[in-house]
């Protein structure tokens, strides 16, 4: 009983500290989501830690490894036309010879096995040569390079089809849940594609019954402006014993499929690059699904966008389509006095302007931008359904080249304006 007295004493004390840190009331479940966080923080900055660790590791392994390995690559095929030129001459002096041995082998089981033989070394040494490419593919992960913007879904359409072969030979049903016009993450595509072909391989090799099913999901997180991808299946799901481990470098269940303990190494090095996270759901005899979160080039502060058109139907339009999947604060103007009126107070990101207005049309809504300082990091997209209209020239002279031509076609235009945001860094 007093050692119980003394902890609650202990506790009261604590959640007073909290208190008059916090300057505010704390609750148990305010401390407890604390707690949780701060849990959270740490086995991610161990797991940073120690993949880091890993990754200097295993690069010199693969160095060390490379040279010998390739050595080995060259020869074995030398060796192989050598044999099979010498068969010949061999086969001469067995008949002259018949008891002769060949380093305690006859001639007859040479003739069957050394080809064999030397097909196992050469596949054997293969396998090798390719765990020393994960190896060095896992250790320079964490930089990639050349990241453009790339459309989520068409990596996961193209990692689609390098898996067909081996979707075809495991007989695993595929299904697509793909979200159309989902918004540009800035990326490599080849990596993404190696992420969604990693995380399909490693499905087909959980699969163990003669039902199986992957399934490949894709969302747009209007609430915080990521993506997520999913891809789960009905396999045998992953070993308690090693859920806590599943990333690291070879640890793995799955070593007579021909699994390495590699390719969740390197998909995770691969998502971190990318700023996303990944994360997964396993049940042992139900199935496995990995979920990964990309953020896109609209996270960040949302960008304002004033809408500036005359004719109602086409300002509704692009306010729903611009609305529909993109975290923007939209506002509308019906014509150009109306539009410097709210430039002055609503201060957008951008402007979308049609050229053709009453009273005031955008060429002169475009100078009124021109004059104003404040106004100058203002980017202006202006429409206009005729491309050879003189007022055009007037306004990419004053700085204004962005030029969208009517009729719109809503998934380009959408693309424009994010390509608008990502290179004005507006959205990181």
């Amino acid at each position: 009983m007093k050692d119980q007295n003394k902890t609650k004493e202990q506790l009261i004390s604590e959640l007073e500290y909290l208190r008059r840190q916090a300057k505010k009331p704390v609750t148990c479940e305010s401390v407890r989501t604390r707690a949780a966080e701060a849990l959270t923080n740490s086995r991610q900055l161990y797991q940073a830690q120690k993949m880091e660790a890993l990754g200097t590791l295993v690069a010199g392994v693969a160095h060390e490894i490379n040279n010998p390995i390739s050595l080995l690559m060259f020869d074995i095929p030398v060796f192989q036309k050598v044999w099979e030129d010498f068969l010949p001459v061999l086969k001469q002096q067995a008949e002259e010879e018949p008891g002769r041995k060949y380093g305690g082998l006859n001639y007859d089981f040479l003739k069957n096995n050394l080809s064999r033989l030397i097909f196992d070394m050469d596949m054997a040494v293969n396998r090798i040569a390719k765990i020393v490419t994960d190896l060095k593919n896992f250790a320079r992960q964490s930089n990639v390079a050349e990241k453009e913007l790339v459309q989520v879904n068409n990596a996961v359409e193209n990692a689609i089809r390098l898996s067909q072969t081996t979707l075809r030979k495991s007989k695993v049903l595929l299904e697509l849940d793909l979200a159309p016009d989902l918004p540009l993450i800035k990326g490599n595509i080849q990596n993404i594609e190696q992420i969604v072909l990693n995380l399909i391989i490693n499905s087909v090799q959980a699969i163990d019954n003669g039902h199986g099913k992957i399934k490949i999901t894709t969302r747009f997180q209007n609430r915080d402006g990521r993506i997520f991808m999913s891809i789960s299946d009905n396999g045998r799901g992953i070993a308690p014993s090693i859920q806590g481990r599943i990333f690291d470098p070879f640890v793995t269940d799955k070593l007579a499929e021909g699994g390495t303990g590699l390719g969740l190494s390197v998909t995770y090095s691969l998502v971190k690059a990318h700023n996303g996270e990944i994360t997964f759901q396993s049940k042992q005899g139900h199935g496995t699904v990995f979920t990964v979160v990309f953020p896109t080039v609209l996270k960040g502060k949302a960008t304002k966008i004033l809408v500036v058109d005359d004719d109602e139907s086409i300002r509704q339009l692009l306010v729903r389509a611009l609305a529909e999947d993109r975290p923007y604060l939209l506002d509308e103007a019906s014509n150009g006095i109306e539009a410097c009126i709210k430039l002055g107070t609503y201060r957008p990101d951008i402007v979308i302007l049609d050229l053709f207005m009453p009273e005031m049309d955008g060429l002169e809504v475009c100078r009124n931008i021109k004059t104003e300082q404040e106004l100058s990091h203002m980017k202006v997209v202006v429409t206009t359904g005729f491309p050879d209209h003189p007022k055009l020239k007037q306004i990419a002279e004053l700085g204004f080249d962005n030029i969208y031509y009517k009729p719109f076609d809503f998934p380009d235009f959408l693309e424009v304006i994010d390509n608008i945001i990502i290179k004005s860094g507006d959205n990181p």
